[in-house]
This record gives C-alpha cells, sequence and structure tokens, in this order.
C-alpha cells in the first residue's frame, strides 16, 4: 500500500493478536496513516509491532478516551482477542466520549464438523463441575482459568499457558509454560503423551491455536468450551468487521476520505 496526502490519519490499534499484527503491518507502509499500536502487557516477550507501542492499560474508558484527546487519535482500531471483552467496551464508549469512530474486528469462532464432541459452558467453574471423576484433561484457557481446575483433586490435569509460576507438578498434575503449537502433529504427540481424554479451552476462533482443535478432532477427542460473550452488532459508534480484510477496506476509505 502507498499513498499520499496532506495530513496523516493517526489510528490506535488495539492490538496483542496475530490479526492486530498484519493490520499494523499493512497500514505502516500507506503514508496517510500514522499509527500507534497498544498491548496490554500480558505477554512477557510479545512479538515485535510495525509501530510505536503504548504497553499497558490506559485507565479505563474514560482514560482511553483522554489518551485519544491527548493524541489526536482520528480512529480507534480494535483487533484485540474475542475474549478481551472489557477493552473492548471501553473502546467502544470511549470512542464516544472522544468522538472518534471504533472499527472492530470480531474474528469468527471456530465451528463443530461431523464426527466432533464439542460442548459450551457459560463459566469455567460450570465446566469443571461436570467433568467427570478420573478424566485426564488438557486445560489451553490461559492462567486465569488454572485456578478453578485445580480444585478438582481427582482428576488429572494438564494445563498450558503463558505464566504458570506458582503451579508444582504433581502427581495428578502438569504445568507447561508455552505458548500454542502451530504444529497439530505435534499438539497430537502431547495428547498422547500424556494421555489426554478432554480439551477444555476458549472458542477463540482464528488460525493462531486452531491446531489444537484439529488435533483434537484427529485423536477423537471431546472438546469442551468456554463460550463466547454475545457480541451486540448495534453498538453505538463502532463499525464491526468478521473479516480482517473488511476491515481493512473500511480503514483505508478513512484514508480515502482524507
Amino acid at each position: 500500500m502507498t499513498g499520499g496526502g496532506s495530513q496523516q490519519i493517526r489510528l490506535l490499534v488495539l492490538a496483542g493478536t496475530r490479526e492486530a499484527r498484519h493490520v499494523v503491518s499493512e497500514l505502516s507502509r500507506d503514508r496517510r496513516f500514522d499509527l500507534i499500536a497498544s498491548l496490554a502487557g500480558a505477554t512477557p516477550s510479545p512479538l515485535p509491532l510495525a509501530a510505536p507501542v503504548h504497553s499497558g492499560g490506559f485507565g479505563g474508558a474514560e482514560g482511553l478516551a483522554q489518551f485519544c484527546r491527548e493524541r489526536s487519535i482520528d480512529a480507534i482500531i480494535d483487533v484485540t482477542h474475542p475474549f478481551a471483552r472489557h477493552i473492548s467496551r471501553n473502546a467502544a464508549a470511549a470512542s464516544l466520549a472522544a468522538e472518534i469512530p471504533c472499527l472492530a474486528y470480531n474474528r469468527p469462532p471456530w465451528r463443530a464438523e461431523a464426527g466432533d464432541q464439542w460442548r459450551e459452558f457459560d463459566s469455567w467453574q460450570e465446566m469443571v463441575a461436570n467433568i467427570p471423576a478420573g478424566a485426564r484433561v488438557f486445560l489451553a484457557g490461559g492462567t486465569a482459568s488454572i485456578e478453578v481446575f485445580t480444585e478438582r483433586d481427582d482428576i488429572f490435569l494438564c494445563a498450558r499457558a503463558l505464566n504458570v509460576s506458582g503451579y508444582e507438578n504433581t502427581a495428578t498434575t502438569r504445568f507447561l509454560n508455552a505458548m500454542p503449537d502451530a504444529d497439530p502433529d505435534a499438539e497430537m504427540a502431547l495428547f498422547t503423551e500424556y494421555g489426554i481424554e478432554l480439551l477444555c479451552c476458549k472458542n477463540a476462533g482464528g488460525d493462531a491455536s486452531v491446531a489444537k482443535i484439529r488435533a483434537a478432532r484427529s485423536l477423537g477427542i471431546p472438546i469442551w468450551f468456554l463460550a463466547r460473550a454475545t457480541t451486540q452488532k448495534d453498538v453505538p459508534n463502532v463499525d464491526f468487521h468478521d473479516s480482517v480484510n473488511s476491515l481493512l477496506q473500511a480503514i483505508l476509505k478513512l484514508g480515502a476520505a482524507q
């Protein structure tokens, strides 16, 4: 992408996902746009972004709105994780308060195929309560999900997350400090090594962590998902997009209008 124009459009990209890196990479090559990327700071060693990075929070919706005013942000681009609803709600409120548009990517969830044994639960607590005694469980729900699963001492738990410090391996628990593997064969080998009978995770959608879904499908392992909060499509001031390409095209229209 290339472009010209007398005044750049300043965008705040709420990042932290593979799609966000792609959006920032594409827009950074278009001279019509001046980018600031934001990371929550949850990932210890995030991959680099092709833009200056603001790390950490903003202090709620009003803090985000004030940040946008002080930095003369022209639009908020929300490309956060589908389970990062708090920052998305703040982005919507801040865009309204700062009187700027918010363009948001709503990543589609994974869909079951014939033969899949999938269930959805509204909370980790509900999910844990339904696990049969003696089950061998692989948990890929992030660090915050681990504590509720460790309350069950009658199951085998293998939990993988970015920060498992403070959790000690026992005869019935294994804690893996790691990112998801992109290779379904590697995920299959991991599940086989620990004799996994049930995969518990979020229905995050996308390609970044789909390998575990494909591995479980190949091995016939049931998958239990934490359900997503329902996305309201009529949020004031927010323009939702179900594909990255659609989001990019909408952003480019902002540039064309300049």
